[in-house]
Parts: structure tokens; C-alpha cells; sequence
């Protein structure tokens, strides 16, 4: 059996899972909506939301992983067969996840390369909601979609 890798130093790791329980959406997302939501009252459910679900799966995460030195899958399979589903739930919404990310990467990065050139020209909010994003009101209002889902006549 080969040795798996381990962390250099304890903070290296606690800087790791910080960084991945905080995510985009705290950082980006979440001080705008609190805003436009009243404030500091929305603060109460996050915080416990938090507290009673959020902190106590992490550590629950963390001392399985700890305990059984796997991957996600199979950690909740060495538990009980039925519960692989699990693991492989987790590795889903991870790779969900990653790749959000990398599209907001990829559209901060252009939008960078426009300013350069200031691409949007003399309204920002209308090219990048419409034209940039492409944002509609819901999800079925593209012309694309709108013809795809439209009964056709003949």
C-alpha cells in the first residue's frame, strides 16, 4: 500500500479549509445581499445555519477523513455499503462547484481585458447584463430556448 501525501503544517491545512468553506459567494455575493436585505438581520440565520449545520458537518468531514484516510466515496463505503452514494454525492457537487468557479474566473478575466479598452462603451450595466452575460428573466426566455420548447406548426 502506498503512503498518501499529508499536510506540511497545521496551518497550511486550516488555511486550506478555510479557504474552502468560505468560497466565491461569501466573499463576492453575500455582503451585497445582506445589504440589499436589511442588514444585519440576516445575519442571525446565516450564523445559525452555520453553527448548527455547517461547522458541525466540516468537523464531521474532517475526523472521518482523519480516521479512515480515503477518499470521499470510499470513507462513507467503509462505513456501510449503502452509503458510498454519499461520497460520490460529495465529488459531484465538488466538481459542480469548481466549475462555477471557473466560469467566473473566466468572465472577470474578460471583463478585465475589456476596461483596458473600456469595451462596454457608455452603458456598462446594459452590456454586461445583456450583452456580455446574455441574462435573461428566466431561464426560458432565450430565443434559442423559446423555439426549442415552442410548439411548431406545419
Amino acid at each position: 500500500m502506498q503512503k498518501r501525501e499529508t499536510w506540511g503544517s497545521r496551518t497550511g491545512f486550516i488555511m486550506a479549509a478555510v479557504g474552502s468553506a468560505i468560497g466565491l459567494g461569501n466573499i463576492w455575493r453575500f455582503p451585497y445581499m445582506v445589504y440589499a436585505n436589511g442588514g444585519g438581520a440576516f445575519l442571525i440565520p446565516y450564523f445559525v445555519a452555520m453553527l448548527a449545520a455547517g461547522i458541525p458537518f466540516m468537523i464531521l468531514e474532517f475526523g472521518l477523513g482523519q480516521k479512515f484516510k480515503g477518499s470521499a466515496p470510499q470513507v462513507f463505503s467503509s462505513i456501510s455499503q449503502k452509503w458510498e452514494w454519499l461520497g460520490w454525492w460529495q465529488v459531484a457537487v465538488s466538481f459542480i462547484i469548481t466549475t462555477y468557479y471557473a466560469v467566473v474566473i473566466a468572465w472577470s478575466i474578460n471583463y478585465f481585458l475589456l476596461s483596458f479598452t473600456q469595451g462596454w462603451g457608455a452603458t456598462p450595466k446594459a452590456f454586461f447584463f445583456g450583452t456580455f452575460l446574455a441574462a435573461t428573466d428566466s431561464p426560458c426566455s432565450w430565443a434559442a430556448c423559446g423555439r426549442r420548447f415552442s410548439p411548431q406548426r406545419r
